[in-house]
């Protein structure tokens, strides 16, 4: 009895400065870890490089033959990857799907970096690249780029499951549903309008409001204009007002959800290891394939 009361008392005494820490570690490594798992089903840079490039190859290679084929001409055109400016840790699970779950350390990151990667498109012609076809060859296009269902070639195709798991609708499902996230949940609309100014009717509209334009976007070493400077201020505002009313509830879902991954990933292990082999086949399959002209193309390990 008198060695119970003693551990009780050893853990009543441990500094609140301790415990905080410790609770803190937790957290981030549960986010590190769905981190991971996101990477591991949405593929990471190197990945989602190798299938641009196999999806140029394809796509534009497949109807430049078809326009060839036709008796028209085709400019092919340039290679530029999205994600030339991402990094591993900027394809976690992120911010994306404006849920309890989102990363408190983006800090709206990816929503900048899609825009500067608008800007590339957009120095490369890729946004108007087909309005310079000429009006006869435009049914004959039409037709060659309808096997491909009419995409362009940044729209590649995942690995097959992909959809299916991205979302992880069954893993959160029960941590989104418990009273207590609910309840943590219930003073954010209040917080982001008494403390920030912000009326937030849904998140996720708030989140990706433009706020930035690709037009704006400093490239090819261009000072940054007032309209982008600005622009990204309102970005990073934004999503730290959001970190700071949805923390209480993101504390409490994350607790929960830590120890639910584990088992999680043993369940659907054989899809996890299928998909995670398609990514990596595809890593394996650009690295065989010519350079486009004009592109620098590094597909990692």
């Amino acid at each position: 009895m008198a060695l119970t009361w003693l551990a009780v008392a050893s853990l009543l005494t441990v500094p609140a400065s301790a415990e905080s820490a410790s609770s803190r570690a937790g957290l981030a490594a549960t986010a590190a870890r769905l981190d991971a798992l996101h990477r591991r089903v949405s593929g990471n840079r190197a990945e989602r490089r190798a299938s641009e490039l196999l999806s140029y190859h394809q796509i534009e290679g497949g109807v430049a033959a078809c326009m060839r084929a036709a008796g028209k001409t085709y400019r092919v055109a340039p290679f530029v990857s999205r994600y030339d400016l991402f990094t591993d840790a900027d394809l976690g699970y992120g911010t994306g799907s404006g849920s309890v779950f989102d990363s408190i350390t983006g800090r709206g990151r990816s929503v900048i970096l899609n825009e500067l990667a608008g800007a590339r498109f957009a120095r490369a012609g890729l946004l108007t690249w087909w309005d310079s076809l000429p009006a006869a060859d435009v049914p004959a296009h039409n037709r060659c780029t309808a096997r491909f269902q009419h995409r362009t070639y940044p729209d590649y195709e995942p690995p097959a499951g992909v959809n299916r798991f991205s979302g992880f609708a069954d893993l959160f499902a029960p941590v989104v549903r418990d009273p207590a996230v609910i309840a943590a949940l219930r003073p954010y609309r209040g917080c982001m309008k008494q403390r920030y100014g912000y009326d937030v009717d849904e998140r996720t509209d708030f989140l990706f409001r433009p706020r930035i334009s690709y037009r704006d976007a400093p490239l090819d070493g261009r000072p940054p204009t007032a309209a982008w400077t600005r622009g990204v201020r309102e970005v990073r505002a934004a999503f730290a007002a959001d970190v700071d009313c949805r923390l209480p509830a993101y504390r409490i879902a994350m607790r929960l959800l830590a120890p639910r991954l584990g088992p999680w990933e043993r369940w659907h292990r054989e899809e996890l290891d299928s998909i995670h082999r398609a990514w990596r086949q595809r890593v394996i399959q650009a690295r065989d394939l010519p350079q486009p002209v004009g592109a620098t193309v590094h597909i990692g390990r």
